[in-house]
């Protein structure tokens, strides 16, 4: 229904402006974000929702769409969020062989993501990625993943929970190197107790990115780009922002952060 309302806005702002009648341009507090799949818990939505302060959030659900309707909706995009998942197909970081420690792979999501981080690239649309996005987003740079975290570091610690239930783990994590973009101080003295759901982890970090966050066991849980002038906000989390413990410092501040750079976006469109 969003998808057929926006481009009927669409259609109607041509014809108007072609007649040379103005069009009120969206209110820069409206944004669109477009998510690469949205579940019905809804945790998502309800995570940025809760940081955006007034702002009304268009959710659109890529893996929804036609490659056209895609090409469409990302002329408009002010955010994209990479969600979390199931594997990643290792042939993509060179390790095809590998597919026998992974758990259910869904090549469709790879390749819908690869698209959406192209146009991240082309159009430098603000990306946030969380657990498998984290992953991808490592990928599409050149890095590599551990297929099975336990082969690695000899415990399942980022999936610890109880067999047949969530699996969710708390564990911590801690910040490292500073942390002014996400309006934090101190950053060698911030932790934040968090959500983890995942077997795989980064192994090689590509070289365009920097890591901010680790886990006690040194595996890497926050990246950004390097390039922090064409790419302001390409930022992500192993852990899960919407489903940790609220009011933690490296928790909400990482959505407002996103929220933010997806504002500017708008201001210049």
């Amino acid at each position: 229904m969003f998808f057929r309302w926006l481009l009927l806005s669409l259609a109607t702002g041509f014809f108007f402006g072609s007649c040379g009648v103005g069009i009120p341009k969206p209110q820069s507090r409206e944004l669109t974000i477009v998510a690469s799949r949205l579940f019905d818990s809804r945790t998502y939505e309800t995570y940025l929702d809760s940081v955006a302060d007034g702002v009304k959030i268009n959710w659109v659900d890529a893996s929804t769409l036609s490659p056209h309707q895609l090409d469409s909706i990302l002329a408009l995009a002010h955010g994209i969020l990479l969600t979390g998942g199931a594997d990643i197909h290792p042939e993509r970081y060179g390790q095809a062989q590998d597919t026998v420690q992974c758990g259910n792979i869904d090549v469709a999501r790879d390749a819908l993501e690869s698209a959406l981080l192209d146009a991240v690239d082309g159009k430098r649309i603000p990306l946030l990625g969380v657990c498998r996005g984290l992953q991808f987003m490592n990928i599409h740079l050149g890095g590599s993943l551990h297929p099975h975290l336990p082969d690695a570091l000899g415990t399942d610690a980022h999936r610890a929970g109880v067999e047949g239930n969530s699996r969710d783990t708390l564990h911590p994590v801690y910040a490292i190197g500073p942390l002014d973009f996400l309006g934090l101080v101190a950053a060698d003295t911030l932790s934040s107790m968090v959500i983890s759901h995942h077997h795989q982890g980064i192994a090689e970090m590509a070289t365009a990115l920097e890591a901010w966050a680790i886990a006690p066991d040194g595996l890497i849980e926050g990246v950004r780009h390097r390039d922090t002038i064409n790419y302001p906000c390409y930022i992500g989390v192993q852990w899960h922002p919407e489903r940790s413990p609220s009011d933690q410092p490296l928790v909400e501040p990482v959505g407002r952060f996103f929220l933010d750079a997806a504002l500017a976006q708008a201001s210049r469109d």
